[in-house]
């Protein structure tokens, strides 16, 4: 049986069936995208009443979207003209300006690639008074040291923490059960992995379940009506605690770790270590900053007191820690160091082969932030105007010319923050702030859209042929439904680059 209206339009309506399907389709699409813009735009607008939130702006790169705006609408003018070729059957023609569309789209999705990544690899550092620093070279290994005592969820461990044991991996003694005065009764010295834990689990609950079998029979044996109570898995052993035979280290990102404390770690899979961080990895280091933003930040007087001042030019722990102040001082000349991440021999290297001085570079850093703002203080103040509170505690400190000196100022200032002064970090995704989460699922999404329409315009200009050979009119038809996707992806691009890249 023929399907009706598949190629030629309806007498009342003048369209065909896939060409009222697409409109549908894109009808729903509209409302996808009409609720995703204006939720973005509640967003913008009320993140105004958020006292220590201000909206990111100026983070993309204007040329670089604009570019990609101009590749879609060409990509949209050639689809136009592949259809046309189409109607004046020339195939050969029609393939060559497809394939100039599905080109197109790669060069948008490739640049697209190129703007994620930049954002994968730039961070940012909220303190615990506010401030925030970003910038590039994250460091966020931390070492625990000291540790004896392990704590493994049975039903969850994976052997996390033994694939992060810096040094040799120590033997460990199952803790059998704790006596009278509170000393642990310890068993066999084994290596622990997973199948080790799993055949103590076993043996552990096996030892209950007969226990709970007997105490069963006991009842029994005392009263006839008694109910047996079944064993269950629930019952068994959900924890096991291990002492090692000697002290050990481990060293791991601390992204990885469910949660890091001074005195003791969770991974994951739930194990739990007691141990304390190691003077060599006291804080998350961040090789270079590029940016500082004091707007909302606790300090009485941002300008001297905060927090950024005080770690910014400290690249990594120096011999003795507990007199920080007093080997500050000497930093540019105290070699026995080892930064984060680092042994002693990689670190020497590094010094050796980093010509810059990091106190200086802070030193540099502070004069172009506070410069630049004194600048702008200035300017308000000569045309009689309130200066803009933005610019004043936030900007670069990658460059700055000094216009009363006349020379031009660069910074590539390390820093170095203690855990306890780490609030939040993150590299520049979803997790760091709203505007982020938005724009990757905006910007994600409609990629996903020019993906799939290039896949299948692909599809039309590769093995249309047989079809177009068959009959030319309902390969027309299908290469406009196509090119009718393809203008919707096109517009929402239009949408997207002003409220993204421009507000």
């Amino acid at each position: 049986m023929e399907i009706p209206f598949e190629v030629k339009p309806r007498p009342d309506t003048g369209l065909w069936n896939a060409k009222v399907g697409i409109w549908l389709f894109l009808a729903s699409e509209v409302m996808l995208f009409g609720g995703l813009f204006s939720g973005y735009l509640f967003l913008r607008l009320g993140s105004a009443g958020e006292a220590d939130y201000f909206w990111p702006q100026g983070v993309l790169s204007v040329p670089f979207g604009f570019v990609n705006t101009l590749i879609l609408i060409l990509s949209s003018v050639f689809v136009v003209v592949a259809w046309l070729q189409l109607k004046l059957r020339n195939f050969e023609k029609f393939r060559f300006w497809m394939i100039l569309v599905v080109f197109c789209a790669g060069i948008f999705l490739v640049n697209k690639g190129f703007e994620y990544s930049a954002k994968f690899k730039h961070y940012g550092i909220k303190l615990s008074d506010n401030s925030i620093v970003e910038g590039h070279g994250i460091d966020d290994t931390i070492r625990y040291e000291g540790i004896k005592k392990v704590n493994v969820d049975v039903g969850r461990f994976e052997g996390e923490f033994l694939e992060s044991v810096h040094g040799d991996t120590p033997k460990f003694r199952e803790v059998m059960s704790v006596d009278a005065d509170g000393k642990s009764v310890l068993g066999d010295s084994i290596e622990l992995s997973e199948n080790a834990v799993k055949k103590i689990e076993e043996r552990r609950n096996n030892s209950l379940r007969e226990k709970h079998l007997a105490s069963n029979e006991e009842a029994k044996a005392k009263d006839s009506d008694f109910n047996a109570i079944r064993w269950l898995p629930a019952m068994g052993v959900k924890q096991l605690s291990f002492v090692a035979d000697k002290e050990f280290s481990i060293e791991i990102k601390r992204k990885k770790l469910r949660k890091s404390f001074p005195d003791s770690v969770k991974f994951r899979d739930q194990t739990s270590l007691k141990g304390t961080i190691s003077k060599l990895t006291p804080g998350l280091y961040l090789q270079a900053v590029d940016r500082i933003d004091l707007r909302a930040t606790d300090s009485e007087d941002p300008e001297t007191s905060s927090l950024v001042w005080k770690y910014l030019g400290k690249e990594s722990l120096l011999k003795g820690h507990s007199d920080q102040g007093s080997s500050d001082a000497n930093h540019g000349d105290d070699k026995d160091h080892a930064a984060i991440g680092y042994n002693e021999d990689e670190q020497k290297v590094k010094d050796d082969s980093h010509p810059h001085d990091p106190k200086k570079e802070a030193a540099m850093a502070k004069k172009i932030f506070l410069g630049a703002r004194e600048n702008v203080l200035q300017e308000a103040k000569e045309n009689k105007k309130e200066a803009d509170f933005g610019k004043t505690l936030n900007h670069s400190v990658l460059k700055w010319k000094d216009d009363k000196e006349g020379e031009v100022l660069k910074s590539h200032a390390p820093i170095l923050v203690p855990w306890e002064d780490v609030k939040l970090y993150s590299n520049f995704t979803p997790k760091w702030n709203t505007y982020y989460a938005i724009y990757f699922t905006l910007t994600g999404l409609h990629g996903l859209h020019v993906l799939l329409g290039a896949l299948v315009l692909l599809y039309f200009a590769v093995f249309g042929r047989k079809l177009f050979d068959k009959d030319p009119e309902h390969m027309t038809n299908r290469v406009e439904v196509g090119g009718l996707f393809w203008h919707f992806v096109d517009l929402v691009w239009i949408f997207l680059f002003p409220i993204l890249y421009l507000m």
